[in-house]
């Protein structure tokens, strides 16, 4: 008689690929063939968050690292391919507590088949040793403030395809010429966040080496004005599909350069971080956005909350020769967005799937109606910030929720003030939603592609 006790191992991982979090914990304690069958799945991603440091005792009274079982079981650490530190553990101010940078380089030391690592705190130098020698090793998201010597370490890593550097410090940024030679071969996603270094002079040299990229994202850095960036990606990677820079504030006024406008005829996703506030602005973007008609997702964050956005960026967003590949998704973030501009986007972009966008709580029937003809729409997000008006911010009840789902007929997700709802068909109250805590990705920029959107490949 089969019973799922003794299914072949192989058909218990396949079953068990379907399931993670704490469920995957709960399967493990069935029985000695469950906890066989799923440890290939509890392995994979290794994760250490704000939620574990502040329960980390390694003398005991709290929980030990999950980087500690891994030294202690090498025979585990065959499974990992992905590890994400958000946080580490302090002793004192600015002190990381050692005996864990300890048991994470020993864990990284016997992790021979990881291809992805992140590493959100300032630890990295403790684990650059260990970091040798991972040939299948592909993305790499790390806080980049290193001294030269660390910086040679870190190219001796050549076999990347998406590279991630925060904060960069000098010698890093004036390294990328030469690791990108190794890389060049496979390096198809570049980051860099917040740099004071990066400049035009730079992405000259850098960009033609690395013929492969699909995907480049220069945000804060001031010495690279959004006319150089965008120069420079047009004319050395015309193939990219991924592209996120910033407008700053020190931009020449458009009576001193011809307006730029974005050339990239694969551009899929677009990302702009906008500093400014001012009417020269809105016709800055709106040379930008006016020759893009394959866009799939459009990401646009700005830099006064209380701001409405302007009309004339409403009317490029999704223009009407865009037909052939509509926008799927689209993100409007510290800005104010007044329902009627909610409708106007309704009208323009029918096919959208994801919207992200600050909800007017206290509006959201009016906001609904405005939203109501997006009949692919699946996902809702509110960007909004709690913090931003004094006084405590309304948040999204149930009854909201499915006065929403109902109206938009495709629409199962909300998420809105840390809470993931969720709806399902109920054929006696037409939905039945359901909320769950929810906390977005600490280590995900987000100007950054969502996995769904993933353009790369």
């Amino acid at each position: 008689m089969v019973t799922a006790d003794n299914l072949n191992l192989d058909v218990l991982e396949l079953i068990f690929a379907f399931i993670s979090g704490n469920d995957l914990v709960a399967v493990s304690s069935v029985s000695k063939s469950f906890l066989a069958g799923v440890i290939p799945c509890l392995y994979a991603k290794v994760s250490f968050t704000a939620k574990h440091v502040k329960r980390y005792r390694p003398e005991g009274g709290g929980i030990m690292s999950p980087f500690l079982t891994l030294r202690n079981h090498p025979d585990l650490a065959v499974h990992v391919r992905q590890i994400d530190i958000h946080c580490a553990p302090f002793i004192a101010a600015g002190q990381v507590h050692p005996r864990f940078l300890s048991e994470t380089a020993d864990a990284l030391q016997v992790c021979k088949n990881l291809t992805s690592f992140v590493c959100g705190p300032r630890i990295l130098p403790a684990l650059l040793g260990s970091l040798q020698g991972k040939e299948r090793l592909q993305d790499l998201h790390i806080y980049a403030a290193l001294t030269t010597t660390q910086g040679e370490m870190l190219q001796k890593i050549t076999t990347l395809r998406s590279l991630t550097l925060d904060y960069p410090t000098w010698n890093i940024v004036d390294s990328l010429t030469r690791w990108a030679q190794p890389l060049q071969r496979t390096l198809s996603h570049l980051t860099i966040f917040m740099s004071q270094e990066v400049n035009g002079i730079l992405l000259e040299a850098l960009l033609p080496l690395l013929p492969r990229l699909r995907g480049l994202h220069l945000i804060g850095c001031p010495k690279a004005p959004h006319t150089v960036v965008i120069k420079a990606a047009t004319t050395h990677t015309p193939s990219l599909k991924e592209f996120s820079f910033t407008i700053f504030e020190n931009t020449p006024p458009p009576s001193l350069f011809c307006l730029p406008t974005i050339t990239l005829p694969s551009l899929q996703h677009l990302a702009i971080d906008v500093r400014p506030t001012s009417d020269a602005t809105a016709m800055t973007m709106s040379s930008l956005l006016v020759s893009l008609t394959s866009l799939s997702t459009l990401v646009l964050k700005f830099a006064d909350r209380q701001l409405p956005i302007w009309n004339s960026v409403i009317d490029l967003i999704a223009p009407p020769n865009a037909v052939t590949v509509p926008l799927k998704r689209l993100a409007l973030m510290d800005c104010a967005v007044p329902i009627d501009m909610v409708g106007k986007l309704s009208s323009k972009c029918k096919d959208l799937e994801m919207l992200e966008i600050p909800l007017p709580i206290k509006d959201i029937q009016a906001f609904t109606a405005a939203i109501s003809s997006l009949k692919e729409l699946h996902t809702l997000t509110d960007v909004g910030d709690a913090h931003a008006s004094h006084g405590p911010r309304a948040t999204l009840a149930r009854n909201d929720v499915r006065y929403m789902m109902r109206a938009c007929v495709n629409l199962r997700t909300i998420v809105s003030d840390g809470r993931m709802w969720t709806g399902r068909p109920d054929c006696f109250i037409g939905v039945t939603v359901t909320p769950q805590r929810y906390k977005a990705n600490a280590t995900q920029h987000w100007f950054s592609p969502l996995k769904e959107y993933s353009y790369l490949s």
